[in-house]
């Protein structure tokens, strides 16, 4: 049995969810997780957590909050001397036998420091290191977000990328593109064409699509909202990891954001997505970018999208669902087994 200590960002779920696949993937190890936010849902799971800061990105309606998120990376930069002191004592009292980070801002720096290699195993790394046809204009949200990327979080000695589309590593000796990681209990639901299309709303980004889905037939489960009372063919419910997988494993096809994690899920059930990439977001930007190219749906910057744009995507299922069907994007094993390599190889 090795241990492995696993650095975790915790601003969003998709982090969270992708480092406790991995871990339940193998289950032979010992896992120590830094991290901080919604990372505490590692702790329900029965994992032991070391809780640090972070510098999470906030929201304010669809976009992202600039002066919120500027302000509170200000906090956590101010401390960083006493945070990464106080990894690297987890670091040399863990003595682990190998060093993960998911975008978790600390464990790394703090594993160079102690003289330790690090892994890095995310998505937001196939931006600054792969090559790949970038998506015309927003040049500014690309250079603050890849700035960020680079000079940040970009510690480690050797990266892992999870993706659900493919991008030419830069360096291939150091960095590895892999298929994606999603929730293990994924494999408990069984993929069946349903009548109802699965919405998922995140910090009300998508709530100006309510009124005009209110005119559509069929019916729409929202999640992200919260739980309410029906509004004509519109059922809201309650945040549930159970309830939330099984809608989306029965639904017709997902409108939602264009955050790697739910693409990911959404395309291992093959679900063709209409996703509205949220503002200043770059990642999003191109994982929607790479999502229509590859033919698995369509996506629109802004969602003030009228009844003719879901006419001309839902015509379009039958093609969706054909390309989505010619891969797998179910990848936990295959990265599992790469990161058991790892911890042979002691990094």
């Amino acid at each position: 049995m090795a241990r492995i200590l696993y650095g975790v960002m915790g601003d969003a779920l998709g982090h969270v969810s992708r480092s406790l696949a991995v871990a339940q993937a193998m289950p032979d190890h010992e896992f120590l997780f830094v991290g901080g936010g919604r990372a505490q849902l590692l702790r329900e799971e029965g994992y032991h957590l070391e809780e640090v800061p972070i510098g999470a990105t906030y929201y304010r309606g669809s976009r992202v909050d600039f002066s919120r998120t500027i302000a509170n990376f200000a906090r956590v930069f101010l401390g960083r001397k006493r945070t990464i002191r106080r990894v690297g004592d987890i670091i040399k009292s863990f003595d682990p036998d190998l060093i993960l980070t998911d975008y978790e801002l600390f464990t790394p720096l703090a594993a160079r420091k102690v003289g330790r290699p690090s892994v890095s195993l995310d998505h937001q790394h196939i931006l600054t290191h792969c090559d790949y046809t970038l998506p015309r204009g927003n040049s500014l949200n690309r250079f603050f977000t890849c700035f960020s990327v680079r000079y940040l979080y970009s510690a480690s000695d050797r990266f892992l990328i999870s993706s659900f589309f493919h991008a030419e590593p830069k360096d291939p000796s150091r960095i590895e593109v892999l298929p994606p990681v999603v929730r293990s209990s994924i494999r408990n639901y069984q993929a069946s064409e349903g009548e109802h299309v699965l919405v998922y709303v995140k910090s009300n980004i998508l709530a100006r699509l309510i009124p005009l889905l209110e005119t559509r037939k069929g019916r729409f489960i929202v999640y992200g909202m919260g739980e309410r009372p029906a509004e004509a063919n519109l059922a809201f419910k309650r945040n549930s990891t159970e309830g939330f997988l099984e809608d989306m494993a029965a639904c017709k096809y997902v409108i939602t954001t264009a955050g790697h994690n739910i693409i990911s899920e959404a395309l291992c059930f093959g679900k063709p997505i209409l996703c509205f990439p949220i503002s200043f977001a770059y990642e999003q930007l191109v994982n929607a970018h790479f999502l229509a190219r590859l033919g698995y749906g369509q996506f629109y910057e802004k969602p003030s999208i009228n009844g003719s744009v879901l006419d001309g995507f839902e015509s379009k299922l039958l093609q969706y669902r054909a390309r989505i069907g010619r891969e797998d994007f179910f990848g936990n094993h295959k990265v599992a087994a790469r990161v058991e390599e790892l911890v042979r190889e002691g990094g």
